[in-house]
């Protein structure tokens, strides 16, 4: 009859220690039993080697976490794209602009052309218009002469007309000589009696001649006063109309010069226009040189733009990786002191917060709950698990809340104005959530000094060498 096989003591700690030791791989902190083991001293040399393994993944995490602070931070990333932005947008303002530029020089340019071809039709048209009053001119000084004639005329027959009256007078002193002498004839023939009737019949005669010579020569007289003061009055009219063409010549010869100064002055001016002309042209060149220009430029923009981003993405992928590291590591690898978690809770918040702007730009896709949990992030899970009154009764700790809160708030702003597409609203959101976050930083290092007066002194020194 057998008996019960013998059991190895050596053998039986090492399937134990293979136990704790998959733990450990697995993720779990184990700590060896005593009285596990047949050997305590193999508890005690494992729980060594698992403290020894976690105070350096302590350092590692720290120093990991360190790092973050410099790579977490992507304000030079920020500071690149926006002013790649900014810069681009004042490139397309200038190209657009340029656009317009050429638009209105092509305008100026049809419109100088206009004004350079009605100037030189108005100089065309003011030389013929200053030729026709030259004419104009001659002919009023040809009229002018001609009624000067006329007037010289009227005045030769007015002397004549005058004569006339001379004349007529010396018939009516014949006349008066004649009746006289009928009357004397007619005494003398009375006196003959009858041998001198027949010199009566001749006195009769010659008596009825020298009435009749008289009147007529009184109607003659009355005509030419007549004429005379008709003569007069024509003359006036005749040595007006003259006055009036004079003022007419000189009038126009003064419109003359007048037209001869605006002839030269609008040669001057369209001398001006065509250089005017001539310079807009070279305005036109030099602005499709610009706008061509422009479009190198764009597109120069619009490459460093993709490399930024290109650049931008890159650094955020390097970063999350990190970040994964360090998080899986403080998880599942290492056992932090608290004051530890206080300097990990301001990196986690710090990547949170740069996290909103790179989803802002596109580097990565969040989700609300990622955004909107200020409970379920290791910091909101933190707070809810203190039960230190010295800690949790301290307005540093309030204040932690409160900014912690505020920093997720805006960061939920941020996500949705980004989602809607509006990158300024989200800009001013992820600006808050930044301000809140150095609000928080300020308030986590109050807090950290209520937990070192509190007992809580102990924490990680990443100089160490391991």
């Amino acid at each position: 009859m057998f008996g019960k096989p013998k059991i190895n003591p050596h053998e039986e700690d090492l399937k134990k220690l293979m136990e704790y030791m998959k733990d450990a791989t697995a993720g779990k902190p184990p700590v060896a039993e005593a009285s596990d083991f047949h050997d305590p001293a193999l508890a005690e040399t494992f729980n060594a080697l698992i403290k020894s393994n976690y105070t350096a993944n302590n350092v590692f995490v720290m120093r990991m976490n360190d790092a973050m602070k410099e790579i977490g931070d992507s304000s030079v990333v920020k500071n690149m794209i926006e002013e790649v932005n900014s810069q681009a947008k004042v490139v397309n303002t200038i190209h657009s602009s340029g656009e317009v530029l050429e638009h209105s020089i092509g305008n100026v340019q049809f419109a100088v052309q206009n004004i350079q071809k009605g100037s030189r039709d108005l100089i065309a048209t003011t030389h013929d218009c200053a030729g026709d009053i030259n004419d104009s001119i001659v002919t009023i000084k040809d009229s002018s002469q001609e009624v000067n004639g006329i007037n010289n005329k009227l005045l030769t027959f007015r002397d004549n007309a005058a004569n006339i009256t001379k004349i007529i007078d010396q018939i009516k002193d014949l006349a008066d000589n004649s009746s006289l002498l009928a009357l004397n004839a007619s005494i003398e023939a009375a006196r003959a009696g009858e041998a001198g009737r027949g010199f009566a019949i001749v006195a009769q005669q010659m008596g009825e001649l020298s009435n009749n010579t008289t009147a007529c020569a009184d109607s003659v007289v009355k005509y030419i006063d007549e004429l005379l003061g008709s003569l007069d009055h024509l003359a006036e009219s005749v040595k007006e109309t003259t006055r009036h063409l004079q003022e007419g010549t000189d009038a126009v010869t003064q419109s003359v010069r007048n037209m001869d100064r605006m002839t030269s002055k609008l040669e001057d001016m369209t001398t001006d226009i065509d250089a005017i002309f001539q310079e807009i042209n070279t305005q036109s060149a030099l602005t499709q040189d610009f706008i061509a220009l422009g479009n190198t430029v764009a597109s120069g923009f619009e490459r460093l733009d993709a490399e930024c981003f290109n650049t931008g993405e890159h650094l955020f992928k390097i970063s999350r990786r990190v970040d994964g590291v360090r998080s899986d590591m403080a998880r599942g690898r290492a056992e932090l002191l608290p004051l530890d978690w206080i300097t990990v809770f301001e990196v986690d918040h710090l990547i949170f917060t740069w996290r909103q702007y790179n989803n802002l730009v596109g580097f990565e896709h969040l989700k609300i709950e990622q955004v909107n949990n200020p409970k379920g992030c290791k910091l909101g899970k933190w707070f809810a698990a203190q039960t230190d009154k010295k800690i949790t009764g301290s307005p540093a700790f309030k204040q932690c809340y409160d900014y912690h809160n505020d920093l997720h708030r805006h960061a939920v702003d941020c996500f949705n104005a980004s989602a809607k597409g509006d990158r300024d609203e989200a800009l001013q959101h992820f600006e808050k959530a930044y301000d809140s976050y150095k609000l928080l930083l300020g308030a986590l290092g109050d807090l950290r000094k209520v937990m070192k007066s509190a007992g809580y002194t102990k924490e990680t020194d990443i100089t160490v060498k391991k």
